[in-house]
């Protein structure tokens, strides 16, 4: 009965908090309150507008977003500043083949795919459909600029999204709602007189072409200006819904993330995606960047892939709730960087490890942090480990691969740590729980460690289930992951039922 009851309460913790962290990587509905929100009001007018059709950097459309965004933005009292930078066709068809030389096979095999949803069966048809030139061996693109200075400020923040569009999609998400909202937050910051950093605004062109807005950008820096530059905001899209998630981040992270936890809440994001966004044949604006050693955060959602690159990318198929959140987010990040601290003082000394948890919040932690977990772990599951050994012999069996399968459990949580910090937290933090519960000698403190691990499992591992399956449409790695803390809860699960079966054995 024991047996039936433990079992019975695991499977609900587990229900529990998967509910729980699906729900945290998704959005609320729509509020009657959030609906009259005047930011949101204003966000999707602009959308409306921005993503009416396909514009393509060198489509007559693109000319027509241009000139609204050129238009809008001066009327908010900004001067608006223009960059245009020249491409050919030759040259994107070179680099496209360059490119494609560099792929592994995985990743051939997603750039194919690309090129298939489309309608492209080459590269030169690839490239004139995305940039719109359909004729012609040369085309323009247009950078556009504004910028909000503080007197005294020396640091800089730079907030960008691309306002051109593939030429089979609206662009609604991708990247409409990213300019739209920051549309919203440059009406906000015109009239702040409490900014700490100096704010630049950069709408790039081009980037479905290869990121080429915002190298032009970045080539046309000074070396003072590109130093000034502290931190880079980046906002993009994969799909039409779901939450922003931020899915990158620069290097020695720990300082900006705490930072970004501390100011502003129902910021999801897991300090391993970027070992899978390096696995999408993807670039963002932000790589440009990145690569220059500019602190960054790349927020993007990844839900609603099949309208990603589609003529169905509409604002129409662009889900309210996520628009709601998506400009939400835009807002209280940029107005957190822009007069919540002085990125003078912010330092990049050590990468972080970070997940969500409910509340709104993540939990961030250093790597000392992490290792002393990780050499936690391994101590404890050497000690589980004799123990079980000690067991076993009492018992006159004479076994060696469970105790041989619990110390290779603690040799990877040590290992992970040291190597792969950045997802060691998915096997440190569960692998600990279940070492202290089956160290524990009163049945009811393991009984209450298992439960308590149950819930950190269903925390940890469902939300990331929920987005590899969902969003990234990987049902059989996300299976495969989910196997993970149900293998380990399984064992945890036999060695409580066999102490307590020894328990009543020696009563």
């Amino acid at each position: 009965m024991k047996r039936l009851v433990l079992s019975l309460c695991l499977l609900a913790v587990i229900a529990l908090a998967s509910v729980q962290g699906i729900r945290m990587v998704k959005p609320a509905a729509l509020t009657a309150a959030d609906a009259r929100d005047i930011g949101y009001l204003n966000v999707r007018d602009s959308l409306s507008v921005i993503a009416a059709a396909p514009h393509p950097t060198a489509s007559p459309r693109q000319a027509v977003v241009r000139h609204y965004l050129r238009e809008t933005i001066a009327g908010m009292g900004y001067q608006v500043v223009e960059q245009p930078f020249l491409f050919t066709i030759e040259s994107m068809v070179n680099r496209q083949k360059t490119l494609y030389a560099e792929l592994n096979e995985q990743q051939r095999q997603a750039f194919d795919a690309e090129l298939a949803r489309v309608g492209a069966d080459s590269f030169e048809k690839e490239v004139r459909i995305r940039s719109g030139l359909l004729e012609g061996d040369s085309g323009q693109g247009t950078n556009l600029i504004a910028s909000h200075r503080v007197p005294g400020a020396t640091a800089t923040v730079l907030f960008m999204a691309h306002y051109d569009s593939v030429g089979t999609a609206p662009g609604a998400s991708d990247d409409g709602m990213a300019v739209a909202s920051i549309l919203q937050l440059m009406r906000e910051t015109i009239t702040r007189s409490d900014a700490k950093n100096n704010v630049v605004f950069l709408l790039t062109d081009g980037e479905e072409l290869g990121l080429l807005g915002a190298e032009h950008y970045v080539s046309q820096l000074s070396t003072p200006e590109r130093e000034a530059i502290r931190l880079v905001l980046n906002f993009e899209a994969r799909g039409n819904q779901g939450i922003p998630l931020l899915f990158e981040t620069s290097q020695k992270d720990y300082a900006l993330i705490r930072t970004l936890n501390a100011g502003v809440r129902d910021i999801i994001s897991f300090s391993f995606t970027p070992l899978i966004y390096n696995m999408l044949q993807n670039d963002t604006d932000f790589t440009v960047f990145r690569k220059k050693n500019i602190a960054g955060l790349n927020f993007a959602v990844v839900e609603g892939f099949q309208h990603y690159h589609h003529m169905s990318d509409t604002v129409e198929n662009l889900a309210p709730e996520t628009l709601f959140r998506y400009q939400k987010t835009v807002r209280e990040v940029g107005n957190h960087f822009i007069q919540g601290i002085d990125l003078s003082s912010l330092s990049a000394d050590e990468d972080a490890t970070y997940f969500p948890l409910p509340g709104g919040t993540l939990l961030v932690l250093n790597l000392p942090t992490l290792y002393a977990l990780g050499m936690g772990s391994f101590v404890l599951c050497g000690l589980w480990a004799q123990r079980c050994r000690t067991r076993r012999q009492h018992q006159g069996k004479n076994c060696v691969l469970r105790p041989m399968a619990i110390a290779l459990l603690g040799i990877a949580c040590a290992a992970l740590v040291f190597y792969v910090p950045s997802i060691a937290y998915l096997f440190v933090i569960p692998s600990l729980l279940l070492a202290c519960a089956m160290l524990s000698r009163s049945l009811f403190i393991s009984y209450s460690i298992m439960l308590l691990g149950a819930y950190a499992c269903g925390i940890l591992y469902a939300p990331i289930v929920y987005l590899i399956s969902s969003g990234l449409k990987m049902p059989f790695i996300a299976g495969v992951i989910a196997l993970l803390p149900l293998c380990l809860l399984a064992v945890g699960l036999a060695g409580v039922i066999a102490r307590s079966r020894d328990c009543r054995t020696c009563d």
